[in-house]
Protein backbone atom coordinates (compact mmCIF):
# COMPACT_ATOMS: atom_id res chain seq x y z
CA UNK A 1 0.00 0.00 0.00
CA UNK A 2 1.72 3.18 -1.23
CA UNK A 3 0.70 6.20 0.92
CA UNK A 4 1.10 9.68 -0.86
CA UNK A 5 3.01 12.33 0.83
CA UNK A 6 -0.08 14.86 0.51
CA UNK A 7 -2.21 12.20 2.35
CA UNK A 8 0.28 11.67 5.27
CA UNK A 9 0.65 15.34 5.75
CA UNK A 10 -3.04 15.40 6.24
CA UNK A 11 -2.91 12.99 8.70
CA UNK A 12 -0.47 14.36 10.75
CA UNK A 13 -1.64 18.05 10.74
CA UNK A 14 -4.96 16.38 12.03
CA UNK A 15 -3.27 15.08 14.80
CA UNK A 16 -1.47 17.91 15.44
CA UNK A 17 -4.52 20.15 15.33
CA UNK A 18 -6.52 17.74 18.16
CA UNK A 19 -3.80 17.59 19.94
CA UNK A 20 -4.13 21.41 20.65
CA UNK A 21 -7.63 21.50 20.86
CA UNK A 22 -7.35 18.70 23.68
CA UNK A 23 -4.67 21.06 25.20
CA UNK A 24 -6.60 24.47 25.05
CA UNK A 25 -9.12 22.47 26.50
CA UNK A 26 -7.35 20.63 29.22
CA UNK A 27 -5.36 24.32 30.13
CA UNK A 28 -9.29 26.09 30.20
CA UNK A 29 -10.49 23.53 32.56
CA UNK A 30 -7.15 24.14 34.36
CA UNK A 31 -7.46 28.37 34.62
CA UNK A 32 -11.17 27.41 35.62
CA UNK A 33 -9.93 25.99 38.68
CA UNK A 34 -7.45 28.20 39.43
CA UNK A 35 -9.50 30.95 39.42
CA UNK A 36 -12.19 29.52 41.72
CA UNK A 37 -9.54 28.54 44.15
CA UNK A 38 -8.21 32.47 44.07
CA UNK A 39 -11.17 33.94 44.73
CA UNK A 40 -12.09 31.33 47.57
CA UNK A 41 -8.23 32.22 49.24
CA UNK A 42 -9.46 35.92 48.41
CA UNK A 43 -12.52 35.57 50.48
CA UNK A 44 -10.71 33.24 53.32
CA UNK A 45 -8.42 36.26 53.84
CA UNK A 46 -10.89 38.96 54.02
CA UNK A 47 -12.99 37.05 56.46
CA UNK A 48 -9.49 36.31 58.70
CA UNK A 49 -8.94 39.87 58.50
CA UNK A 50 -12.68 41.22 58.99
CA UNK A 51 -12.42 38.43 62.35
CA UNK A 52 -9.29 40.11 63.51
CA UNK A 53 -9.94 43.22 63.29
CA UNK A 54 -13.05 42.17 65.17
CA UNK A 55 -11.35 41.03 67.98
CA UNK A 56 -8.60 43.72 68.20
CA UNK A 57 -10.24 46.48 67.45
CA UNK A 58 -9.63 49.22 69.71
CA UNK A 59 -5.82 47.67 71.01
CA UNK A 60 -3.10 50.23 71.76
CA UNK A 61 -0.24 49.92 68.88
CA UNK A 62 1.82 48.80 72.01
CA UNK A 63 -0.81 45.63 72.67
CA UNK A 64 -1.08 45.03 68.78
CA UNK A 65 2.38 45.14 68.69
CA UNK A 66 3.35 42.72 71.78
CA UNK A 67 0.88 40.27 70.56
CA UNK A 68 1.85 39.98 66.71
CA UNK A 69 5.94 39.94 68.53
CA UNK A 70 4.43 37.14 70.39
CA UNK A 71 3.04 35.11 67.39
CA UNK A 72 6.68 35.70 65.12
CA UNK A 73 8.50 34.28 68.12
CA UNK A 74 6.56 31.28 67.41
CA UNK A 75 7.87 31.39 63.89
CA UNK A 76 11.64 30.17 61.75
CA UNK A 77 13.60 33.08 61.92
CA UNK A 78 12.85 35.41 59.25
CA UNK A 79 9.81 33.57 58.27
CA UNK A 80 7.37 36.51 58.90
CA UNK A 81 8.40 40.04 58.31
CA UNK A 82 6.81 42.46 61.37
CA UNK A 83 7.64 46.19 61.03
CA UNK A 84 5.81 49.61 62.14
CA UNK A 85 5.68 52.04 59.66
CA UNK A 86 5.48 55.75 62.02
CA UNK A 87 4.82 57.61 58.20
CA UNK A 88 1.85 55.20 57.83
CA UNK A 89 0.66 55.04 61.15
CA UNK A 90 0.59 51.11 60.59
CA UNK A 91 1.83 48.19 61.65
CA UNK A 92 2.50 45.30 58.42
CA UNK A 93 3.41 41.84 59.18
CA UNK A 94 3.79 40.36 56.06
CA UNK A 95 1.41 41.37 53.48
CA UNK A 96 -1.48 42.14 56.62
CA UNK A 97 -1.43 45.96 57.49
CA UNK A 98 -2.68 46.91 60.69
CA UNK A 99 -4.00 51.22 60.56
CA UNK A 100 -4.48 52.83 63.69
CA UNK A 101 -6.20 55.91 64.35
CA UNK A 102 -5.84 57.59 67.55
CA UNK A 103 -3.47 55.16 68.89
CA UNK A 104 -6.14 52.48 68.74
CA UNK A 105 -6.25 49.70 65.68
CA UNK A 106 -9.31 51.18 63.27
CA UNK A 107 -8.74 48.58 60.32
CA UNK A 108 -7.07 45.24 59.21
CA UNK A 109 -6.14 44.61 55.42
Amino acid sequence: MKINGWKLATVVLTLCCLGLVCRAFDQDITRTYIDASSEQSARHSELLANIVQFEWKGLSEEQLMSKLETYVSTQPKDAVILKRDPDTNAIYLDGVRFEFKDGKLTKVL
